[in-house]
């Protein structure tokens, strides 16, 4: 199991990755919104309450 600084790498990589196609391009899309998913499922909410919450009043 990858570590959330490894999936944080690896959606950075994604994010750079330039498609020369259109079956590339929905490949990163997916790559990316599956990547985005996993990053959100190993975070605890309410661990990070008040950063979140102080990040909204910003």
């Amino acid at each position: 199991m990858k570590t959330v600084r490894e999936l944080f790498s690896e959606l950075d990589e994604w994010k750079a990755y330039k498609p020369s196609s259109t079956m590339s391009s929905i490949a990163k899309s997916n790559h990316i919104m599956r990547l985005k998913q996993e990053i959100k499922n190993r975070i605890d909410v309410e661990e990070y309450k008040d950063y979140i919450l102080l990040k909204e009043e910003k």
